[in-house]
């Protein structure tokens, strides 16, 4: 009966830490954690930090991999599409409207 309650307790403490996570991503990280780990089971926090890591990460950070994203859509695109030289006249015309917005070496 002990062990009954003992177990209850823990899928209480479980089921506490993880309540916020979905279900399909709680899934996936625990597998990955099982694959890698060198104790088999996961600690819930272990799981818990699997699951929100990529919430903390810094503004740099997610800037830096949404260019990369940026960069593989626009590498794919130029070898799928035969892509053209811009005509000139909206090449001058971008340059007119962004002359403007240079930022001088005294200024940054």
């Amino acid at each position: 009966m002990a062990d009954d309650e003992q177990a209850a307790d823990e899928v209480a403490v479980w089921h506490d830490l993880l309540m916020d996570i979905p279900i399909e991503l709680a899934m996936q990280k625990t597998r990955e954690l099982c694959r890698i780990n060198k104790h088999f089971a996961p600690t819930p926090a272990e799981i818990y930090q699997a699951c929100v890591e990529n919430q903390t990460l810094s503004i740099y950070e997610i800037q830096r991999r949404e260019n990369e994203q940026q960069l593989l859509e626009l590498q794919e695109y130029h070898e799928r599409e035969e892509v053209k030289p811009m005509p000139e006249h909206i090449a001058r015309r971008l340059d007119q409207l962004f002359a403007g917005m240079r930022v001088n070496n005294d200024e940054s």
